[in-house]
């Protein structure tokens, strides 16, 4: 970040990482690693598969669960981020019912995915990112964890995104075809040695 931004864009991104860790506090995910390690992930496959050079994108990325995991009120990224990350941010969140089933979820999720064609750029970027850790981290969950439940329902998201990222980045596109065949290998491997026992 030293090398690539002015001081400015560092104080923000550095303000944005901060302000993630205070938000995200306690939350872990699927995967059993806090959770605030994933916006890092996103914003460093940004930083390096991407190469951009926005801080408004780093910072979107390192803030784009929030709205949606924490209840940040959106005024308050505009105030402290200003109104164009506040887009970003707002166009990334996933908007949950009080009582929403799995295939609920998975509709939305989709409907969401299949919009990234008319968001900015920035916005599809950030998601193709997002998704990518996501495949990368799902591989990883032991067949034996609850979160086994989700894998169907997460192949045939990580499926659609993979489709929505090759208009996106071609980069990102490849690499996430790669992660899904692992996540799927992996997956058919572990339920082998599930059955097995």
């Amino acid at each position: 970040v030293k090398r690539t931004f002015g001081l400015e864009d560092q104080k923000k991104i550095f303000l944005a990482l901060e302000f993630a860790r205070e938000q995200h506090a306690g939350q872990r995910r699927d995967e059993g690693t806090l959770f605030l390690i994933h916006p890092i992930r996103v914003a460093i496959t940004l930083l390096t598969i991407v190469g951009t050079w926005d801080a408004d994108i780093v910072v979107s990325a390192l803030l784009h669960d929030v709205l949606e995991d924490c209840a940040v009120p959106r005024v308050k990224i505009r105030k402290l981020f200003g109104k164009r990350v506040s887009k970003f941010v707002c166009a990334l969140t996933q908007k949950h019912g009080k009582k929403e089933s799995d295939k609920e979820k998975e509709k939305e999720k989709i409907k969401k995915l299949l919009q990234l064609g008319q968001q900015s750029l920035e916005v599809g970027l950030i998601k193709c990112a997002d998704f990518l850790d996501n495949i990368r981290c799902a591989a990883d969950i032991s067949v034996y964890s609850p979160a086994r439940q989700k894998f169907p329902r997460w192949n045939r998201e990580f499926r659609q995104a993979v489709q929505v990222a090759k208009s996106i980045h071609p980069v990102l596109y490849q690499e996430m075809k790669k992660d899904l065949r692992v996540f799927e290998l992996k997956r058919l491997a572990r339920g082998v040695i599930r059955i097995g026992r």
